[in-house]
């Protein structure tokens, strides 16, 4: 049995095309959240009474990264979901994190929920028009956070 070099060369150009469109694609990804996040808070900064500032907060971490999340206020609690892996930025014992909520600096202490039900029955109040199964689908977490 013989083999051609010809499909091997081709096989190998097109994996190191993909390789190289995945990191191409991730970059742009990176560079235009980062400038999409930073647009948001800026609008949450200069107009907090903004129809964008009634649903969402920037949430400050001790690194001293800030990013836009929506929010539910109840009392001294406030609770975001995590879509993405930003909850990983909270320690199992709670991390200090600043707020900004509708102009209003704000303190406290952050932690994960641990508990699904309590989770999805938050879900359905931060989130009231998403389906429950789709923040299944992406491994959500609520982030409760204990006001000072």
């Amino acid at each position: 049995m013989t083999t051609n070099p010809g499909i091997y060369a081709k096989r190998r150009a097109m994996l190191l095309i993909t390789i190289a469109l995945l990191i191409v694609i991730s970059v742009a990804a990176y560079f235009f959240a980062n400038s999409y996040n930073a647009g948001v808070i800026e609008e949450l900064r200069t107009q907090p009474e903004g129809n964008r500032a009634m649903r969402v907060m920037a949430i400050t971490f001790p690194d001293g990264h800030t990013l836009p999340v929506n929010y539910l206020r109840e009392g001294n609690i406030v609770f975001a979901g995590s879509d993405f892996n930003w909850w990983r930025s909270i320690s199992p014992e709670g991390s200090r994190v600043n707020l900004l909520i509708k102009g209003e600096m704000l303190s406290g202490t952050a932690t994960v929920a641990q508990d699904e039900d309590y989770t999805y029955e938050v879900f359905e109040r931060l989130r009231p028009d998403a389906p429950t199964w789709a923040s299944k689908l992406v491994g959500a977490k609520l982030v409760t956070i204990e006001l000072d």
